[in-house]
């Protein structure tokens, strides 16, 4: 009895390596990523299925015009292997990681979210990542946010607290990032630093940026389908109130139509299942036509900021962020 029970619970190992070995063989195959790239894909589908219409969010955006913004407040849940502190400036709170006077570079990180969302799990994670392995201090405003600000009132802040940073730290390497629509708010503050003549950073490093919010390039219909994240009725909604008095084709509430002649070099990684990866061809193509040095990372078969994501791709990613931030010393 004991033996065939051995030899029942062998073959069953056996049929379930087989069976993951192909799974593993499949997803390379047909995707092009790990087996755990494919399987977060569908859990992100699941997580965001949509569940309000374009009007449902208008509607439930207008009504939050009345309702008084809460101050943002780290979860206490959260693990830092790092320093953290709360400041506030232009009304809104900044957090800063691993302030220290030895740091080799200060990272400006503006955080994604469509411009309705603040910071997430994902962020903390990342940013702790980045702070402890490669000792730089990290600079994260809870920036204003839609309904309560658009492009030129949260642009503005964000300008001055970009300048107090830079000012405060005479002689250290300032690199600026962001991710999904803080990468766009970054490439608007790098439009806006160049165009008043101001410090800019040694680099942007944007994942996934979210560069035009009009979201009218005809390519993102051939992206809907596969987008595990993004609704691009809702995208469009939050687009109009970001762009809030203004065309949405104005480069302050899309960089992409911004002039790029004179930006910093650019670190920029997307994924070719995501809605935004037309738009950020099209950025690259910009960038690369204005002199503007790209290190343009594609992750074939990943989807939207997959940097942030717990998948190997992501940690290859992030070693490569590293090295950057390190000026191309290995971490």
């Amino acid at each position: 009895m004991k033996k065939k029970w051995i030899v029942g619970a062998a073959i069953a190992l056996a049929v379930a390596v087989a069976l993951l070995g192909c799974a593993v063989g499949l997803s390379h195959l047909i995707w092009h990523r790990s087996l755990r790239a494919t399987i977060y894909e569908r859990i992100c589908a699941h997580r965001n299925a949509k569940s309000r219409t374009a009007a449902e969010e208008i509607a439930r955006l207008e009504a939050l015009r009345a309702v008084e913004r809460r101050d943002y407040a780290i979860p206490e849940s959260t693990h830092f292997d790092v320093s953290v502190e709360r400041g506030e400036r232009e009304g809104m709170s900044v957090f800063t990681l691993n302030a220290r006077e030895d740091a080799p570079a200060t990272l400006f990180y503006l955080h994604g979210g469509a411009y309705i969302h603040g910071f997430n799990p994902y962020h903390w994670r990342l940013l702790n990542r980045l702070a402890r392995s490669t000792g730089a201090e990290i600079v994260a405003p809870d920036y204003p946010l839609v309904p309560y600000s658009d492009c030129v009132g949260t642009g503005r802040d964000v300008l001055e607290v970009y300048l107090d940073c830079v000012a405060a730290r005479p002689g250290r390497r300032i690199l600026l990032m962001g991710d999904s629509a803080g990468g766009g708010l970054a490439l608007q503050l790098a439009e806006a630093l160049v165009r008043d003549g101001l410090p800019l950073p040694e680099r942007l490093i944007l994942f996934s940026p979210w560069v035009d919010v009009t979201m009218e390039n005809p390519d993102i219909g051939k992206y809907v389908s596969v987008e595990p994240i993004l609704h691009l009725e809702l995208v469009k909604v939050h687009g109009r109130f970001w762009a809030g008095d203004l065309d949405p084709h104005d480069w302050r509430a899309s960089p992409l139509f911004g002039e790029m002649t004179g930006l910093p070099p650019v670190t920029l990684y997307a994924g070719t299942r995501e809605l935004l990866y037309p738009d950020l061809l099209l950025l690259n193509d910009a960038l690369s036509a204005a002199g503007v040095d790209v290190d343009f990372h594609i992750g074939t078969g990943l989807n939207h900021e997959y940097p942030l994501m717990p998948i190997p791709e992501a940690d290859r990613a992030l070693r490569e962020v590293e090295k950057t931030i390190l000026g191309g010393a290995t971490p």
